[in-house]
């Protein structure tokens, strides 16, 4: 068999390359740490190797959604424990003032206690996360979910919304609860209302939460809504600020409230309500009364309050107070009930994140292990094997400077 001279040369060059590029791809393997360096060198190991780094990957995100979940939970549930504190030491303060002996001049020293515990219980209701975004507050983060209008009284600006964020492939849970839920719809003790001032009002006055001075009374008129509404100052003789209540079903005057004469310092009587209405008001302007069976934490906090400071040591009075402190005692009930319902969700939301947590943890260590079994190099076999193909490429590199010497060139 005659073999050409470019054959022989070739067949030793090829060699030397195929020797080299297996050395080439050992020494790679064995300084990554890596067996599969690319999908063709095991393509079933490399689909495998790419599905175990994606579903790492998503635990990752996983992760940290767990972690952020852990800190609004708790969060929350600190807030939630302080809230309840302030209403166990508002509970005390309202005993006390129902104790005998007590007059109007410790009812306004009681009073002003029971105004910076509800200045520092809206501050818990308002407060952030570690993002800077309101807790309470359901999607509008950004929102402070309590204000203070000129009234006084404190409205919920955020909304119903409820935040949830996914903790496993085919798990979420609630970060958070709004404060409508919470603070905002707590049942009432008895039928009770609220108040507003109806926006497209011409004058500056407002109208204070108020609260029910004769609940028997009130509860005729119960569940009617009320509007009362400012007339011209000639409707009375002297001419004068007056208003008139209707019913806000069906218009009709409520007896003995036509053309009442009107002075802000005054108390309005209404249906067993008492009510305030101060700054100036302007002929035609209005303010609603609305019934409700609910009644926010904050509403009943400045009801105590404001009846604390003005309810004299009067028989009329002194009814009035006993009815309030009862229905403040069972608001404040029904304010922990709600909070205390809330923290035993907010208890088992925890639960369930620190599960989902130690099982991804479980899940994390034997992926891991799978993969490092199909990807890491076996470093005693590589090196076994890199130092036999450097061996070889050495035999190569011989064996092809040998067969250049055969030309017959060499022999001339």
């Amino acid at each position: 068999m005659r073999i050409s001279t470019l054959q022989s040369f070739n067949k030793g060059l090829n060699s030397i390359m195929d020797n080299q590029s297996q050395v080439s791809k050992t020494q790679q393997q064995v300084s990554t740490g890596r067996r599969v360096l690319t999908p063709a060198d095991d393509p079933i190991a490399a689909t495998k190797i790419l599905q175990l780094q994606q579903d790492s990957a998503l635990r990752e995100q996983f992760g940290k959604n767990m972690t952020g979940a852990k800190g609004r939970l708790a969060l929350e549930e600190t807030q939630m424990a302080g809230i309840t504190e302030n209403l166990d030491r508002l509970k005390e303060l309202t005993i006390q003032a129902g104790g005998g002996g007590v007059n109007i001049s410790d009812r306004q020293a009681i009073a002003f206690e029971v105004n910076v515990i509800l200045e520092a219980t809206v501050d818990l209701m308002n407060s952030k996360d570690a993002g800077g975004e309101y807790l309470f507050g359901g999607f509008k983060g950004n929102t402070q979910p309590f204000q203070k209008n000129e009234n006084g009284r404190y409205d919920y600006a955020g909304d119903e919304g409820q935040r949830f964020i996914s903790i496993a492939s085919s798990t979420t849970v609630a970060t958070g609860d709004n404060g409508k839920k919470l603070f905002v719809d707590v049942k009432a003790s008895d039928n009770t209302f609220n108040t507003q001032v109806n926006p497209t009002n011409g004058g500056t006055g407002v109208i204070n939460p108020g609260f029910v001075v004769d609940q028997e009374e009130y509860d005729k008129l119960y569940p009617e809504d009320l509007i009362i509404t400012f007339n011209p100052e000639t409707a009375i003789s002297p001419p004068g600020p007056n208003y008139t209540v209707r019913q806000a079903s069906d218009g009709r005057v409520v007896e003995g409230v036509d053309n009442r004469a009107f002075k802000p310092s005054d108390k309005v009587i209404i249906a067993g309500l008492e009510l305030k209405i101060s700054g100036k008001v302007q002929p035609g302007d209005e303010f609603l009364v609305n019934s409700s069976e609910k009644q926010s934490l904050t509403d009943t906090l400045y009801r105590l309050k404001d009846g604390l400071n003005s309810l004299e040591d009067i028989p009329v009075d002194s009814e009035a107070l006993k009815n309030l402190l009862a229905n403040t005692l069972e608001n404040l009930d029904n304010a922990q009930a709600s909070i205390s319902q809330i923290r035993s969700e907010v208890g088992a939301r925890l639960n369930v994140v620190e599960n989902t947590e130690a099982q991804a943890a479980d899940i994390d260590l034997v992926s891991k292990e799978v993969l490092s079994k199909i990807s890491d190099v076996d470093f005693a076999e590589a090196v076994s094997r890199l130092s036999l193909q450097t061996f070889l490429l050495e035999t190569a590199q011989q064996s092809y400077a040998k067969i250049q010497n055969l030309s017959l060139f060499n022999r001339l």
